[in-house]
C-alpha cells in the first residue's frame, strides 16, 4: 500500500476537466436533458454518439448539437425494451466510434401519473421497462467492454425522486428512480476494481421542452414546490451539464458510487 502523500504538479492539473480524445454514448441523447449533456460532452471535447427511439428527434438533435465541438455527431435509434437492441447498439456504435466507447450517459426515461390505489399495473411496468430495466440493460453491455478495454464510466440520470417522496401520484417514478441509485451503487462496487467508475445525476424538477408548457399550464402548483428549493428557482438543462462533465472527465476518477444533486439545496433542506 503506497501512503505517500502526492502532491500535484502543474501538469496534473492540464485538461483535468476535458474530454479530448473521450468517446461518448447518450442514451436518450434526443430528449432535453440527454441533448443538453450532450452539448456539455461536444464542448469539452469529446466525440458524441446519440441513440433515441424517437426518429424525428433524433434528426433534430442532431442539426442542433451541430454547432457544439466539431459539429459531429453519430445518431442511432434505439428502443430499449429488448436486450437484442442494445447488444446490437453497443457493437455497431463501439465499431463505429473506432472499437472504443469511455463514456455512457443513460438519460432516457419518463413519467405516468397515478393514484397509489389505482395505478395500472401495464402502465407500471412500462415505466419500469423503459427506467430501470432499459438502463441496466445498457450498463450490462457497455460496462462489458469497459472491462475488457480496461476501465470507462456510467453517467445515469437519477432524481431527487429517488431519495425522497413526492405528491402527485408518482409511485412509479419515484420507486424507478429509487432502483436507479441502488443500481448506480452496487455497480459501483461491483465494478471498482475494474476500473469503471459508475455515478448518477439526480436533478430536482428540471425545465425540459417536454415539461415547459405544463409547467406555464400549472403554474400555481410548480410555484408550491419553490417552497422547498432554498435557491429559489426549478433547475434548468443547463445546471446539469457541469456535473456531467465532472463526472465524466479526470477529475472525477476517484469518485464512483455517488449520486450528485444539482437540486438547489432541495436534498439539504427537506
Amino acid at each position: 500500500m503506497d501512503t505517500s502523500a502526492r502532491k500535484p504538479k502543474p501538469a496534473d492539473l492540464e485538461g483535468l476537466f476535458s474530454l479530448a480524445g473521450k468517446n461518448v454514448v447518450v442514451v436518450g441523447g434526443a430528449g432535453g436533458i440527454g441533448r443538453g449533456l450532450a452539448s456539455g460532452m461536444l464542448a469539452y471535447g469529446a466525440k458524441v454518439a446519440i441513440a433515441d427511439v424517437n426518429l424525428s428527434a433524433l434528426e433534430t438533435a442532431v442539426e442542433e448539437l451541430k454547432e457544439f465541438g466539431d459539429g459531429s455527431v453519430l445518431s442511432y435509434r434505439l428502443d430499449t425494451n429488448e436486450e437484442a437492441n442494445i447488444e446490437e447498439f453497443a457493437a455497431k456504435v463501439i465499431a463505429d466510434m473506432g472499437g472504443r466507447v469511455h463514456i455512457l450517459i443513460n438519460a432516457q426515461g419518463f413519467n405516468t401519473k397515478a393514484p397509489a390505489t389505482e395505478f395500472p399495473a401495464a402502465d407500471w411496468d412500462k415505466l419500469f421497462m423503459v427506467n430501470v430495466r432499459g438502463v441496466m440493460l445498457c450498463c450490462k453491455h457497455f460496462a462489458k467492454h469497459f472491462v475488457e478495454q480496461g476501465g470507462g464510466k456510467i453517467i445515469n440520470l437519477s432524481s431527487i425522486r429517488g431519495a425522497r417522496a413526492a405528491l402527485g401520484g408518482n409511485l412509479a417514478y419515484c420507486s424507478s428512480k429509487g432502483a436507479i441509485d441502488m443500481m448506480t451503487k452496487q455497480l459501483a462496487v461491483e465494478l471498482a476494481s475494474k476500473h469503471v467508475n459508475v455515478n448518477a445525476i439526480a436533478p430536482v424538477i428540471t425545465i425540459t421542452p417536454m415539461t415547459e408548457e405544463r409547467v406555464k399550464r400549472e403554474a400555481d402548483r410548480y410555484e408550491k414546490m419553490l417552497v422547498n428549493i432554498p435557491m429559489g428557482r426549478m433547475g434548468q438543462v443547463f445546471d446539469l451539464i457541469g456535473p456531467a462533465v465532472f463526472l465524466a472527465s479526470p477529475a472525477s476518477d476517484f469518485v464512483t458510487g455517488s449520486i450528485i444533486y444539482p437540486d438547489g439545496g432541495t436534498m439539504a433542506f427537506v
